[in-house]
């Protein structure tokens, strides 16, 4: 059985990483998923628990079968924001590309509503190690996914 809290491995599209926690996956096509695009219109179906699988050498692999743990949207999660963004309590939070959450309402899907404390600003991250660049990344937010778009 699986609990509302439980994370679902799933296959990424080959040639994709996800690089850690708080990203927005969203289907791409019958090979796999991947973090969301700018433009495409993409359903976000989940957020990232961590980042994909690694290869024997501890490199994100990229490899047909690759995988990725997601916790389904539905629940309020942790969600990495784009940088250089100030989010207020209610504000509607869209899949932006990199799998990141922005305020962006063109051409983007709704994953939900900001619901963290008051006015929150977020700043870029340094670079982690894990390939994020730190100069779009920012803070995670908190966001209730329940009303997320489905179509």
């Amino acid at each position: 059985m699986v609990s509302l809290t439980d994370p679902v491995n799933m296959t990424l599209k080959t040639g994709e990483v996800v690089k850690g926690p708080g990203k927005i996956i969203g289907k791409y096509d019958t090979s796999g998923v991947r973090v969301t695009a700018t433009g495409a219109n993409e359903i976000g179906i989940g957020i990232s628990a961590g980042a994909s699988s690694r290869t024997a050498e501890g490199v994100l692999d990229t490899a047909a079968g690759a995988t990725v743990a997601v916790y389904p949207i539905g629940a309020t999660m942790y969600v990495q924001s784009k940088a250089s963004l100030t989010w207020s309590v209610g504000d509607l939070v869209y899949a932006d590309a990199g799998g990141l959450a922005s305020q962006t309402s063109s051409s983007q899907k709704v994953i939900g509503v900001y619901v963290g404390e008051g006015e929150l600003a977020t700043t870029a991250l340094v670079a982690n190690g894990a390939g994020d660049s730190g100069s779009t990344e920012g803070n995670m937010i908190l966001v209730a996914t329940s009303g997320a778009a489905t179509a």
